[in-house]
């Protein structure tokens, strides 16, 4: 009966993190935002998308925390089994919740941390971040070089 309780606990206090995001709206604590329209929903963003929810956390450390484990979701497909609609598929926010309850339930169970694979996580990322800067200044230099050469 205590476990239940705890659970309900947690799933009243993630469900206050997260809402629906009104266009124009600001944040000042620590957020992100979570796609939830197209076969993309459930995939979590660090800037603003259309058509989205919206995670407040408290502190960094759980923004960074949600962020890779809804990143891990998405990137899984563990939210296409949610998707609603016929024209353009979305997910609806109950589902998002029972999502994150799920897995956050089963990464805490036995030896596996995820915090210990957040750090690599973040690594990649700023890896990924990196190489696109590069890709990008290739295209401009290519776009450059075409200029150059065939622009008379």
């Amino acid at each position: 009966m205590r476990k239940g309780k705890q659970t309900l606990k947690k799933i009243i206090m993630l469900k206050s993190k997260i809402k629906t995001h009104k266009q124009g709206k600001m944040y000042n604590q620590p957020h992100f935002f979570i796609l939830n329209k197209g076969l993309n929903s459930g995939k979590p963003f660090k800037h603003y998308v259309c058509n989205s929810f919206v995670f407040l956390a408290d502190d960094e450390n759980e923004k960074e925390f949600y962020y890779f484990l809804l990143l891990g979701i998405w990137e899984l497909r563990l939210f296409r089994p949610y998707l609603k609609g016929t024209a353009v598929e979305f997910v609806r926010l109950g589902d998002v919740l029972d999502v994150i309850n799920e897995t956050v339930n089963s990464i805490n169970t036995g030896n596996r941390v995820f915090a210990d694979v957040q750090k690599s996580l973040s690594q990649i990322e700023v890896l990924q971040s990196n190489l696109n800067l590069q890709l990008s200044y290739l295209m401009q230099l290519r776009k450059s070089l075409f200029y150059k050469y065939l622009k008379k």
